[in-house]
């Protein structure tokens, strides 16, 4: 991977074609290729999104690319009660005196109340239009790249950067309202739900599945909503439900497992009906494009041993998100294009 790497570095002029007319504004966001971006999605709130992007900062913090340690980025754009960043940062503190790539977690705008961001924002007369958060989100992923720029420069063979954007909810949750807003009425400020929000990035997304009695519906009508709105889905992860304590008939029932197995014969018969459509055999072609881990421990045990054994899972996934970005920046431009 170090060797694509260098090839997709030392490419003239090259800037990544994922981000562009970002927004109403008509400004766009040219990052260099060296710099790898995923939007986590998830099905719902309370699936695991903190959970995996975690994971995830820490497979990116502990993969050096022939010694050279490139930083991590962490960005919550909507955080609305408690901190993600916080909890970001408390998972990847010291692991095992290993030397770590620098970590850095933002968080753009936050609320006090753990509610709907289109309701704390009303609630506490603190509103956030969609281009004051993508027009943030954008100078943010500029200033990344401008910061680390010297650092890669003098590094071109070796160097790579990773940003994590974790989204609020669920995939048509609500974002935050305000009277700027194309959707206010005379009644209340307007919103967008996560997904439209960030549609116009057009950053790839890791989606984190529902892995419990009842999460196939809401994961395949989720990833329908992303697939309509032209996001490139890269990874689906599941988290294994908790089994009831109160119904030992069922204890032996992996109900993420059979999720995760639930969308591939989903996607393998709508690619069946609608070969053309890619979005399904893109994911079909990894094993490792969907995977599902065990589950949580209980409350209040630290994630330090879940994280531990998986460890081999999510450097899998890095190195396949690594390898999704490598393989679009070498692609013909009529690639990019679709």
């Amino acid at each position: 991977q170090c060797r694509l790497l260098r090839r997709v570095a030392s490419r003239t002029g090259a800037t990544c074609r994922f981000f562009s007319d970002i927004s109403s504004s008509g400004s766009s966001v040219h990052l260099h290729p060296h710099h790898r971006v995923h939007l986590l999605f998830g099905a719902n709130t309370d699936v695991g999104k903190s959970v995996i992007s975690s994971g995830l900062v820490r497979a990116a913090a502990s993969a050096g690319c022939d010694g050279w340690q490139s930083p991590v980025n962490y960005i919550k754009p909507l955080q609305c009660g408690g901190s993600d960043e916080s909890f970001v940062l408390l998972n990847n503190d010291q692991q095992e005196g290993r030397r770590m790539n620098d970590i850095r977690c933002q968080t753009l705008f936050s609320w006090k109340t753990p509610a709907s961001p289109h309701l704390v924002s009303r609630w506490e007369n603190a509103p956030v239009s969609d281009e004051e958060v993508v027009s943030k989100l954008s100078a943010v992923l500029r200033d990344i790249d401008n910061t680390e720029n010297n650092d890669v420069d003098n590094n071109l063979e070796t160097a790579s950067i990773t940003t994590i954007i974790e989204s609020a909810g669920g995939v048509l949750s609500p974002s935050s309202s305000s009277p700027f807003n194309k959707t206010t009425t005379a009644d209340h400020w307007g919103w967008s739900t996560q997904a439209d929000l960030y549609a116009p990035l057009r950053i790839p997304v890791v989606f984190v599945g529902d892995g419990k009695l009842g999460g196939i519906s809401v994961t395949l009508s989720s990833l329908e909503a992303l697939w309509t709105r032209g996001y490139r889905i890269d990874a689906v992860v599941f988290i294994e439900g908790e089994s009831d304590a109160d119904n030992n008939e069922y204890d032996s029932i992996q109900f993420g497992k059979g999720n995760a197995e639930a969308l591939r014969e989903y996607m393998s018969m709508r690619h069946q009906i609608d070969p053309s459509k890619e979005v399904y055999d893109e994911l079909l072609r990894d094993d490792n494009a969907i995977v599902c881990l065990p589950p949580l421990p209980l409350m209040p045990i630290p994630l330090d041993e879940w994280y531990r054994s998986n460890e081999g899972s999510f450097l899998r996934l890095h190195q396949l998100l690594d390898k999704k970005w490598i393989d679009r920046e070498l692609a013909p431009e009529e690639e990019h294009k679709k």
